[in-house]
C-alpha cells in the first residue's frame, strides 16, 4: 500500500458512469477502477472540495485511489457525474421557508417548506446540531441524523430570520 497521496485532476484522471451507482475511473498511468465511490473529506465546510475516491479490491478491501483538490476543475459532464454520487451519499433538504419553529418536548419543531416539499423536523437544541455551512449558511441536523440546509440565513425574510435567531443564535 502506497502511503503518498495521489492527487487526481483532469489532466491525469478520465470519469465515467459506472454501474449501480459507481464510477469508473481511468488513469493516465493506464491503470483503471471499476466499482468507485465518492467520499467527501469536508462535506459541510468544502462540498467541492477534496473528494476522495476509493474501490474494492478483488480480495473485499477497500482502498483510496487518490484525491480531488476540487470537482470544479473538472469538466462539467464529469462534474455533474461527481456530484450525483456525493448528492446520493450525502443527502439533505434545502430550506427555502421557515414556516413556524416551536419549543415542544425539550426540542425545537421545525415547520418549513424544502426543495422536496413541506417538512417538520425536531432538533435537539444544542450547537452541534447547527454547524455553520459555507459563508452565511447552516446546516441543521435532527433527531434522526437528517440534513436540512440553509444555503444563507441572510436571505430569509425578516419574520424568518427572527423566528431562528430567536432559538438558534449561535
Amino acid at each position: 500500500m502506497n502511503n503518498k497521496i495521489e492527487y487526481l485532476t483532469p489532466e491525469n484522471t478520465k470519469i465515467e458512469e459506472g454501474e449501480f451507482d459507481t464510477l469508473n475511473v481511468f488513469l493516465k498511468n493506464g491503470m483503471s477502477y471499476k466499482g468507485v465511490f465518492a467520499v467527501s473529506c469536508f462535506p459541510i465546510k468544502e462540498p467541492t472540495k477534496f473528494i476522495s475516491l476509493f474501490y474494492q479490491t478483488p480480495t473485499g478491501e477497500i482502498e483510496e485511489i487518490g484525491i480531488i483538490k476540487d470537482i470544479l476543475d473538472f469538466p462539467e459532464d464529469e462534474r455533474i457525474l461527481i456530484l450525483e454520487i456525493l448528492n446520493k451519499h450525502y443527502f439533505g433538504y434545502i430550506i427555502k421557508k421557515i414556516i413556524d419553529i416551536k419549543w415542544k418536548f425539550g426540542f425545537l419543531l421545525f415547520d418549513v417548506e424544502t426543495d422536496k416539499g413541506k417538512r417538520q423536523f425536531y432538533l435537539r437544541w444544542q450547537r452541534s446540531s447547527a454547524i455553520d455551512y459555507k459563508e452565511k449558511g447552516k446546516i441543521l441536523i435532527d433527531v434522526f441524523e437528517d440534513r436540512y440546509i440553509i444555503p444563507n440565513i441572510e436571505e430569509l425574510t425578516p419574520v424568518e430570520r427572527n423566528i431562528f435567531t430567536k432559538y438558534i443564535y449561535w
